[in-house]
């Protein structure tokens, strides 16, 4: 069987103890600081982490509400851009109008002069023609103004003159 020897024990004992107050005096503190520091280190890095994850919900929000906000305004722009489009489209149409309104009564214009001019030469005509007939009806020569001046008051007296 086994034999205690107190004497053994007790030197053992104090061994064991100082063994581990040397331990604890060399080593411990040195572990337990370099546990700490580790400890300390792995906490700002996760803080970082928190503030890094913050920064970046942060970012995420900021670049989403930039994009909204550049949604809208794209979209005011079209809406402007529209806008001008439709008030150019009225305005050249009605520059179109106004010129064809113009080129109208230009036209109406022309028309009136060249039927005032036909009018002019075709009294002038007839008054040629009722003169050459009044000249063989009555067999002699009047002169050109008195045959002109007694036409003009014939046609007066119709209703044909000059207008």
């Amino acid at each position: 069987m086994l034999d205690f020897d107190v004497w053994t024990i007790v030197f053992s004992v104090i061994n064991i103890l100082v063994l581990f107050f040397f331990l604890k005096k060399f080593l411990f503190g040195r572990v337990n600081a370099m546990l700490e520091k580790r400890a300390a280190a792995v906490q700002s890095d996760m803080d970082q982490a928190k503030q890094s994850v913050k920064e970046a919900d942060q970012l995420k929000s900021d670049y989403e509400a930039t994009l909204r906000d550049a949604k809208q305004e794209a979209k005011q722009i079209v809406a402007t851009a529209e806008q001008h489009a439709k008030e150019q489209g009225n305005e050249i149409t009605a520059q179109a109008q106004a010129q064809a309104e113009s080129i109208m009564q230009e036209a109406q214009k022309e028309i009136e002069r060249q039927r005032q001019d036909t009018l002019n030469g075709v009294q002038s005509e007839i008054a040629s023609l009722a003169l050459a007939a009044a000249s063989k009806l009555v067999e002699k020569q009047v002169d050109d103004d008195t045959n002109r001046e007694l036409v003009n008051a014939f046609l007066s007296e119709e209703g044909v003159g000059k207008e």
